[in-house]
């Protein structure tokens, strides 16, 4: 009776990890970032965290409703919406550079489906949105942001709840 159980409880841990292997449920990549999160990040920056999540995304949606905030990448864009919203979608039409993070995102193979259907790579690696080199702002439109930011910090900080 006793070989039987070890067999029974053998055969279920063999089955479970196949089926999580094959479905790829925990992938090597998602363990490692989950142990280096763990090693990066106490309990209490976690919670912050999990409170700045919730706090961006209303922001998000706040932006989004007033028509200041179109991602062109998938997540929240960190930078956009701490300068009050861009308009991403817009900046890759007319070629005029894109932000920093949706630059990234859009390398990192983070394009939402509408985007990605016109990207292309050129034969120098350079990400072609519509036949149009993707850049990053100019300096001037970064130095911009940037001071747009600290406007908008200011701004917050002065407003009573």
């Amino acid at each position: 009776m006793q070989k039987l159980s070890l067999f029974l409880f053998t055969i279920t841990v063999f089955g479970a990890g196949y089926l999580l292997g094959s479905t790829e449920a925990l992938t090597v990549q998602q363990v490692n970032a989950a142990a280096q999160l763990q090693k990066r990040m106490s309990s209490d920056a976690l919670l912050t965290y999990r409170h700045a999540r919730i706090e961006i995304e209303k922001l998000s949606d706040a932006l989004a409703a007033e028509k200041k905030y179109l991602p062109a990448t998938d997540g929240d864009n960190f930078f956009s919406l701490s300068v009050g919203g861009v308009d991403a979608l817009r900046d890759l039409e007319e070629g005029r550079g894109v932000d920093p993070e949706t630059f990234a995102g859009l390398y990192a193979g983070r394009a939402l489906p509408e985007v990605t259907k016109h990207l292309e790579r050129d034969e120098n690696d350079r990400i072609r949105y519509k036949g149009n080199i993707v850049r990053l702002y100019s300096q001037e439109r970064l130095k911009q942001m940037f001071r747009l930011r600290d406007v908008l910090v200011n701004r917050a900080g002065s407003i009573r709840d």
